[in-house]
């Protein structure tokens, strides 16, 4: 934290303090997301009533804001410092009173047999899981600088928007590989612990047993998230400094790249199966 302080002590005002709103909202998102997400992952809401769309929309949003720190990256600093109004508060107040009426709602949508039931309720329980991240963003960054910062930065962000949309679709076509990158971490996993640990055996269907221990290989251990992400990263720099890059070594630079974080989700894997065994 002091290194980060003497850091922001030598950026401008408005800088300094649009670093220090983006800190304080991520902690508070992280905060509630991380006592809603658990809760809603536990439950049928998320695929009975179509609850699973938010996790791709949380990566849109990731990709949307780097690729907003590439586009801004030269000029982001001489954003203005806007007063903070102190009546913002109240939406930070207001996004954790819906947290609380959200889990109502979805408590008295979990009592309906499917989205059909009750498409009203459902509409609300969504809409409500909606506003608290909206709120939360208006209670922290204030109205005022919410509004400078849309007009100030209209083409960066009407460009980020386009490419998310683009990155949400495209998500879905990558996925259908999952199969073939989760079989190749399997075998690549199952290899590494058969060198200090018996019995290790692929048994089908993508699941390894190690031991008494019983695991999977789903999409999240794919590592397709995370290499798609870097992939659409890596592209957008490319385009945007195209003419700054030798052109040999920026293509040639992807092929390790890419390997090398496909062998770090081999890692991680490895790692969390160890965890289960031991």
């Amino acid at each position: 934290m002091n290194l980060l302080r003497i850091l922001l002590s030598k950026q401008p005002q408005g800088f300094r303090s649009f670093i220090t709103k983006l800190l304080v909202f991520c902690v508070l998102f992280i905060l509630v997301s991380g006592i809603v997400g658990p809760w809603i992952i536990s439950t049928k809401l998320l695929y009975g009533f179509s609850f699973y769309i938010y996790a791709n929309m949380g990566k849109m949003i990731l990709f949307s804001a780097l690729a907003f720190i590439i586009l801004t990256r030269d000029h982001i600093k001489q954003i203005k410092h806007i007063n903070y109004d102190r009546y913002n508060i109240f939406f930070i107040i207001l996004s954790f009173i819906l947290t609380g009426v959200f889990f109502y709602a979805a408590n008295q949508l979990l009592d309906q047999k499917s989205l059909s039931s009750n498409i009203g309720l459902s509409i609300i329980t969504h809409l409500l899981l909606i506003s608290v991240p909206l709120f939360l963003a208006i209670g922290v960054f204030g109205l005022k600088f919410i509004r400078y910062f849309v007009f100030t930065f209209k083409k960066e962000i009407a460009i980020c928007l386009i490419l998310s949309v683009i990155f949400y679709f495209s998500i879905f076509e990558v996925w259908k590989l999952w199969p073939y990158f989760s079989n190749a971490v399997l075998k690549s996993v199952a290899f590494l612990l058969s060198l200090h640990i018996t019995p290790v055996k692929d048994v089908g269907n993508l699941t390894l047993f190690v031991r008494n221990f019983t695991v999977r290989i789903e999409e999240a251990c794919s590592g397709l998230d995370s290499i798609f992400l870097f992939t659409a990263l890596y592209t957008l720099v490319s385009l945007v400094d195209w003419k700054k890059f030798n052109h040999t070594k920026l293509i040639l630079a992807f092929i390790p790249a890419v390997i090398g974080m496909f062998i770090v989700n081999i890692i991680r894997v490895y790692a969390l199966i160890l965890i289960g065994v031991y």
